[in-house]
């Protein structure tokens, strides 16, 4: 049967999931924006995916060392999320069933695929082969991403990442935020697979798609994809720089080409640097460092002035005998809060009081979509105060243990492995999901975004099982 197999035929029906992707975000888009459906394509696929993903967890081989584990903690998962969704059927002021439901499916995508990567990792005959797997669908899917963006702005039916002010292209994908956090999340994964695949300059080809997600990003227009970009070109590089200044120094050599992989990421640098003044990305971030400075010139000179009026006041009041304390407000006010979370901090507030003014119940087990909202719904669209509040204390805790189970891995290879930790294969998946986490936590649309978590989940995945490639010892094994 295709779900007791031992993994391997899942893993490629696995990667052609993943492949199709972003022609499923494309179907999404042209869904939404000229047939305008609220259930597209998209979602009905990926709900589908992961109800099989569920099937193959609970009813795969049972030669898995993990499932039990894994079948114990999503069991957990439905119930209490099943919980909070009674509590809040019968207690919301306002309740949507299919808003609901929508929101509960989204943020049950990451944990539900995460489990399901592990164990296809949890036969350690195919994880190497599992690895390259996972790695090559993704380079395909982003090489047909970047693609498409490029023919969607060069046609002119590119849709607008901002509709004022600042400018950027999302192509014919929805989400500016979404496609930006993918980018960001990806790249480091495909600067892996290219590195890997590297043995003769013939192999610039597996380059290209990295280059050109690069490219991509720069058209996108957001700070997460401009600086997601940005930090691992350069940290790659310098990476690179050491490693070929190690090789030569102890006059030893590497079983990947070093000299060829630090040409290519030059290579790679100077097309993004060369292209990046001419990007809306770039000219967006430059509109931003200027509004933030005239935030900060008129904060200083609101700031003087009102100490000029206090100190006068308090002469007046020394005169008259009056002895008190005046309070300062700090010169660095919200203003700038506000440009650089795109002023999502503005929605924290009526959440935290729906929530700081709820039951035990509802503490424990969350308010659901949105909190109590009675208007329009509103999220903070900031993805751990969204968990948070929409499922409370359990909820929470359950949702993120996948990540801190990986922080637990990531934490013991590094005492137990500690000088060849370090390797920068290892440093590419921590800087994948440590831009997903900060494109999570600052402006969301990654945990409860299936086209975002899906490649969030296979970092997280590679992550847990990279002891495994620690005991290999080349840093470009």
């Amino acid at each position: 049967m295709f779900l007791r197999t031992e993994g391997f035929k899942f893993i490629v029906f696995f990667k052609y999931f993943i492949i199709i992707q972003p022609i499923l975000d494309i179907l999404t888009y042209f869904s939404i924006i000229y047939l305008h459906q609220s259930v597209t394509i998209g979602i009905i696929i990926r709900v589908l995916f992961m109800g099989l993903c569920t099937l193959y967890i609970f009813f795969g081989g049972n030669q898995y060392s993990l499932k039990k584990y894994i079948i114990t903690y999503l069991l957990l998962l439905f119930i209490v999320l099943g919980i909070g969704l009674i509590i809040n059927f019968m207690n919301k002021p306002v309740f949507n069933l299919f808003s609901e439901l929508q929101f509960y499916l989204k943020i049950m995508y990451y944990p539900v695929l995460f489990c399901t990567i592990l164990l296809l990792f949890s036969v350690d005959k195919n994880y190497d082969q599992a690895k390259q797997t996972l790695l090559s669908s993704i380079t395909i899917a982003m090489f047909i991403t970047a693609l498409s963006m490029f023919v969607a702005i060069l046609t002119g039916t590119a849709n607008t990442t901002y509709k004022w002010l600042k400018t950027g292209y999302t192509g014919w994908y929805f989400a500016g935020n979404e496609i930006s956090a993918i980018v960001a999340i990806c790249f480091p994964l495909l600067l892996i697979y290219s590195i890997k695949k590297t043995e003769h300059l013939r192999d610039f080809i597996y380059w290209i798609p990295t280059i050109l997600l690069a490219i991509c990003a720069l058209w996108i227009g957001t700070k997460v994809s401009y600086l997601g970009i940005l930090l691992t070109i350069i940290v790659t590089v310098l990476i690179s720089i050491i490693i070929f200044l190690y090789t030569k120094w102890k006059n030893t050599t590497w079983k990947r080409p070093i000299k060829t992989i630090l040409l290519f990421n030059i290579l790679t640098a100077i097309i993004y640097f060369g292209i990046s003044p001419f990007s809306p990305s770039y000219n967006n971030i430059a509109g931003d460092y200027v509004n933030i400075n005239e935030t900060v010139k008129e904060n200083n000179h609101d700031a003087t002035e009102k100490a000029k009026k206090e100190a006068e006041k308090k002469k007046v009041k020394e005169k008259r005998g009056i002895h008190s304390e005046t309070e300062n407000d700090s010169i660095l006010n919200s203003k700038i809060l506000n440009i650089l979370l795109s002023s999502r901090d503005a929605y924290f507030d009526p959440i935290y009081n729906d929530y700081k003014d709820a039951s035990l119940a509802h503490k424990l087990f969350g308010l659901g979509y949105a909190g109590f909202y009675e208007g329009e719904p509103k999220l903070i669209e900031m993805d751990f105060f969204d968990i948070f509040f929409s499922f409370g204390i359990l909820g929470f805790t359950l949702i993120l243990l996948p990540l801190l189970v990986v922080f637990w891995k990531v934490i013991k290879t590094l005492f137990t492995h500690f000088f060849t930790f370090f390797r920068i294969e290892n440093i590419l998946l921590l800087f994948s999901l440590g831009l997903g986490l900060g494109v999570a936590f600052l402006a969301g649309h990654v945990l409860f975004a299936p086209a975002v978590s899906i490649y969030l989940t296979i970092t997280m995945a590679l992550l847990f099982h990279f002891h495994t490639t620690i005991n290999s010892g080349s840093s470009f094994e």
